[in-house]
């Protein structure tokens, strides 16, 4: 019985000209943002590797100009100095933050947070950016959305679209008595329909979403897995949100507005509301504040600076260079910027926890917004989530400490760097990229959620009477 109700609600489900539209459009959508995301992640990915080896060029080039033997340099080789200072200030290699196996799901935010970072000997927060033009980040990310953004937002859609009229457009039309008519149980022909459509809906997005990972040479069948788990609980849950407005006692434009209002307040304004909770909790730093405190500093580091030099060289006796009693750039400059770091880099740490603060916090609620939580999902699979790009910017810090701590010496005693320096330059941690289980959280959340919903609509199994 039930394969005969399956194959004649198949073949009422493709002989509507509406559902092979809305599922062409969907598709078509689909397969055009995952075309992009797939050749952006292997261009993200070619260019991490591409920037590795132009460094790798410019270490060769320093090394080759580099003082021969360590004894030209010990008494102090002004040339010898101004040559490491400029491949300390300039020349590190890229601090990277790997990308994960879902990399093709969220392109977009990787490159507007900008995850490959240059460490240097002055400030990287300040004078020594890399940027070579001024951009506003918040118009960089009304570009192109990222795949799984226009999947959450596409997706109710098509759902919409699909269940449509399901119950009372049939009524409306004299039809829903023949419909049940052969059945004994009339919530097995609706739990079957609702079967169908939402088996064609993930359909869709499961051979976009497979086609954006095949373009992507750095995927993992992990992410894959994740990623479609937790699209299958989404398409579940809007689903079976569909199928109870269909059981509502309205008509079948009153449905489908109720259906559209859902969304609405699902994806737009419980997100907005779940913002404003996470303001009252873990509020953001004043970016205003955290200027004027950081103009503050490099006043106050620059008005100090002959202390600041007096107090390095009291530290580090044996790098003070003999015979000289007047310094002038970078060495008068070089312990301002540190002093200055000192104050600075707590600042700009502040905004990175907080962010990672927001978002476990809103992951814990993102539930009550499936969309959010199938976009938090793809940001931990592609690896951007806030928590690991603070421990990221950690990583960087590190390594910048390090990479000055092999540098600033040479530089304020006038020595310089030989070739085998060059050798044995501090190199960069980045963080694992190993899948980490946090990533299930948001299948596990939906999951939970299409469980209520499938409850419910089983309550409301009633209204499916003749």
């Amino acid at each position: 019985m039930t394969n005969l109700i399956l194959r004649a609600e198949w073949r009422r489900f493709v002989r509507q000209r509406t559902h092979l539209w809305v599922a062409g459009v969907f598709a078509a959508l689909l397969c055009v943002s995952a075309l992009w995301s797939g050749f952006a992640a292997r261009e993200l990915r070619l260019l991490n590797a591409q920037e590795m080896a132009t460094w790798e060029q410019a270490r060769t080039q320093a090394r080759e100009g580099a003082t021969g033997t360590s004894a030209a340099v010990a008494g102090g080789d002004t040339k010898a100095m101004m040559a490491a200072f400029q491949f300390a200030r300039l020349n590190a290699p890229p601090a990277h933050l790997p990308a994960l196996g879902g990399l093709a799901l969220g392109t977009g935010t990787f490159e507007l947070l900008s995850p490959t970072m240059r460490v240097t000997v002055e400030s990287r927060h300040t004078d020594a950016r890399k940027s070579d033009r001024i951009s506003n980040p918040l118009l960089e990310d009304l570009g192109p959305p990222d795949f799984a953004t226009l999947v959450a937002l596409l997706l109710p859609l098509a759902i919409l679209g699909l269940c449509y009229g399901l119950v009372q457009e049939d009524r409306e039309q004299g039809r829903w008595r023949l419909v049940v008519a052969q059945c004994a149980q009339p919530w097995s022909v609706f739990a079957i329909a609702l079967c169908i459509r939402a088996a064609a809906a993930w359909s869709l997005a499961a051979g976009a979403s497979l086609l954006a990972f095949a373009l992507d040479p750095g995927s993992t069948w992990y992410a894959v897995v994740v990623w479609l788990a937790t699209l299958g609980a989404f398409t579940v849950c809007w689903t079976a949100l569909a199928g109870l407005f269909c059981l509502l006692p309205v008509s079948s434009g009153a449905a489908a507005l109720g259906m559209l209002g859902a969304w609405l307040l699902a994806t737009f304004a419980v997100p907005a509301a779940l913002a404003g909770i996470a303001d009252s909790e873990a509020p953001m730093p004043s970016r205003l504040a955290a200027v004027a405190e950081l103009r503050a500093a490099q006043q106050d580091a620059e008005v100090h600076m002959e202390e600041h030099l007096a107090a390095w060289y009291a530290a580090h006796p044996a790098d003070r260079p003999a015979g000289r009693s007047t310094h002038t750039w970078p060495v008068s400059f070089l312990p301002r910027y540190l002093a200055q770091d000192r104050e600075i880099r707590p600042l700009m740490a502040e905004f990175d926890e907080t962010r990672a603060r927001r978002f476990v916090l809103l992951e814990r609620w993102s539930w009550l917004s499936p969309g959010m939580a199938l976009a938090m999902t793809a940001d931990r699979l592609a690896g951007i989530d806030a928590p690991r790009y603070a421990r990221h910017v950690n990583a960087v810090n590190s390594y910048e400490d390090a990479w000055r701590a092999y540098f600033v010496p040479r530089v304020m005693s006038y020595r310089g760097l030989t070739a085998e320096h060059y050798d044995k330059l501090p190199k960069f941690e980045p963080l694992a990229t190993r899948p980490e289980a946090a990533a299930w959280r948001g299948a596990l959340a939906l999951s939970i959620l299409a469980l209520a919903l499938i409850a419910a609509v089983g309550l409301a199994r009633a209204g499916l009477r003749p």
